[in-house]
């Protein structure tokens, strides 16, 4: 019997990291988003403002609007070479997009932060929260999946597991022409010859990355006031990559099509109340 295409069900061509990690807190809340629209909440609006000011402080995003698809991958491409830039100069890069495959699925999320510290490189998730209160370990749960996997995908790449070539299947940057819009503005900014394809930056940054220094099995997850933005709690953990892969081959079933979407166990559904699904689409847990 055929599995169901689960991407396609969700109107989507690839996995983000921030899926796989919302398998781990609610995994019919992430296949809702995406069937009955996300309902985007004013905290989500405060912690976006929260991370954009956190990237300027390692450098300045590209200010051309992109009009077509190989605009927007040479823009990515850019702002990711010019982080890694300030990962090696300053020991400092955020808001990084990171690319790689699980079960021949393009993924794809953000790293929020990298730093190098004690002569490695450490991989850091920022999350904005807007109680001051201790962190619940059961929230943490997603958070360390995330940050796990991001640390097995810039792992992949600076190991050569995943290279240009994997990339260039998945996305097909050598055909990638831009816009002449984009490509007037680029003249414009004195963007030089040699960074002035998606091909040529792509394949910056995977050099970038080979050549990074040893990546650290310590991770961090900061927690920050999604107002102020200051850290409200750090959470040390340790990266095994044995770990992972036994969430992946957990989350990939989903997405095979091998089990429908699991909503939260009994003991955990104390989330549903701070779920928009709750009650109207989902009703697992309501009580009537």
């Amino acid at each position: 019997m055929d599995r169901p295409n689960v991407l396609k069900k969700l109107g989507k061509a690839s996995i983000s990291a921030t899926d796989i990690a919302s398998q781990f807190w609610c995994e019919l809340q992430m296949q809702d988003n995406y069937i009955y629209g996300k309902r985007y909440t004013k905290e989500m609006f405060k912690g976006r403002q929260v991370h954009e000011a956190l990237q300027k402080e390692a450098y300045i995003p590209l200010i051309i609007e992109p009009v077509t698809y190989a605009d927007t991958m040479y823009k990515t491409a850019y702002e990711n070479v010019m982080s890694l830039k300030s990962l090696k100069t300053k020991k400092l890069c955020r808001e990084f997009r990171i690319y790689g495959s699980v079960n021949g699925y393009r993924i794809s999320g953000v790293i929020d932060e990298m730093r190098i510290q004690d002569g490695k490189v450490v991989v850091i998730e920022n999350k904005t929260r807007e109680s001051p209160k201790p962190v619940n370990p059961e929230s943490t749960r997603p958070h360390i999946v995330q940050v796990m996997l991001y640390r097995k995908m810039i792992g992949d790449i600076k190991a050569k597991r995943y290279t240009f070539e994997n990339l260039d299947a998945a996305y097909g940057i050598r055909r990638a022409k831009l816009s002449e819009q984009f490509e007037r503005e680029l003249n414009a900014l004195g963007i030089k010859d040699g960074l002035r394809t998606a091909e040529e930056l792509y394949r910056v940054m995977f050099s970038e990355i080979e050549s990074l220094p040893e990546l650290s099995d310590n991770l961090e997850l900061h927690y920050l006031d999604r107002y102020s933005g200051s850290q409200i709690a750090n959470i040390g953990v340790k990266y095994e990559d044995n770990l992972i892969n036994q969430d992946l081959v957990y989350a990939m079933k989903y997405w095979n099509g091998e089990r429908n979407a699991e909503p939260v166990p009994e003991k955990e559904k104390w989330k549903c109340n701070f779920c928009k699904f709750f009650g109207k689409e989902c009703t697992v847990w309501w009580q009537q």
